[in-house]
């Protein structure tokens, strides 16, 4: 099994390394999967001989590229199902997908892109590979390569490694977040989202992939995040971020977390979360993260003009 584990994740490390057009080498593998050179070598050696890649090079033959997509694709369906289909937190995710990933049958992977209606990105933004093996371009840029002042939408985070991308979802940036450049030197990267400031390393930023708004659109000023609203406050929601997912999204639309529902502060506990908060007549209280994934427009108060 193990054998069979570091074919595939060797076949998966070439294949998204090809779609992104980055260099791989034969000491890049053995770094990705852990391995003494020697050991990697004799991997790379086995899958030379079983015809997945090429003579003498990291290339993919036609039999290992449909067969790394495969597994590819597995990878981040199963992600897909976990957000969108349960309460796992995204920080298990990609270890739980890499496990399920090794298990799953083309049948298996065939049922789940069913059921979850064909998505065309996982959660993190990487294009899920139809069942043909289509992938759509690569687009979008490193978030580091654009100046202050710059507005984009994001397109891709990168997961891995571990560390760096608890930064990005602590920030609650995730695919579809709009955000602007505010400001930038050599060591750090400072963006506006939902009317909160973060301040990322060059390395986070790098994990970030963005692209321009499309013509007519622009930064919102106005939008904000719920756990920013203050006790004599009062908004409109507008919608749910995207990084509310799964079964927390469906239990906040259950309850009334719907675009134009007026929301304010009911009830602050000692330490501020969890707040209550008055939706159509009712309290309910979330965590500060839960918080953050409700965008709202806060709203004049008329005595005040």
């Amino acid at each position: 099994m193990r054998e069979q584990i570091l074919i595939q994740d060797t076949l998966k490390y070439l294949a998204n390394n090809e779609y992104e057009k980055c260099p791989v080498s034969r000491e890049s593998v053995a770094a990705e999967l852990a391995l003494a050179q020697a050991e990697a070598d004799s991997l790379l050696s086995d899958l030379e001989t079983a015809e997945l890649i090429g003579p003498g090079s990291l290339k993919l033959t036609a039999t290992g590229q449909e067969y790394a997509l495969h597994v590819l694709r597995a990878h981040r369906l199963y992600e897909t199902y976990l957000a969108s289909k349960t309460g796992v937190h995204e920080s298990k995710w990609h270890e739980q997908a890499h496990i399920e990933e090794h298990k799953l049958t083309p049948a298996d992977v065939d049922r789940l892109d069913r059921e979850l209606d064909y998505p065309r990105f996982d959660p993190h933004g990487d294009p899920i590979p139809t069942a043909s093996g289509l992938m759509p371009p690569k687009v979008g840029q490193q978030l580091t390569n654009y100046c202050v002042g710059w507005e984009g939408r994001v397109v891709h985070v990168e997961d891995e490694p571990p560390q760096l991308y608890a930064q990005i979802a602590a920030a609650s940036i995730a695919p579809l977040s709009v955000l602007r450049v505010i400001a930038q030197d050599e060591q750090l990267f400072r963006v506006a989202i939902e009317g909160c400031e973060f301040s990322l390393s060059l390395a986070v930023a790098r994990q970030i992939t963005v692209v321009p708004l499309a013509e007519g659109e622009s930064y919102d000023e106005s939008l904000a995040r719920l756990s920013s609203l203050k006790d004599d406050e009062h908004a409109a929601i507008v919608r749910l971020s995207p990084l509310c997912r799964g079964l927390e999204r469906n239990r906040l639309l259950d309850l009334g977390f719907v675009p134009k529902t007026d929301i304010s502060i009911d009830l602050v506990s000692p330490s501020g979360s969890p707040t209550a908060y008055r939706v159509r007549g009712a309290s309910i209280a979330l965590r500060r993260e839960q918080a953050d994934r409700v965008l709202i427009r806060k709203l004049k108060d008329d005595k005040n003009g």
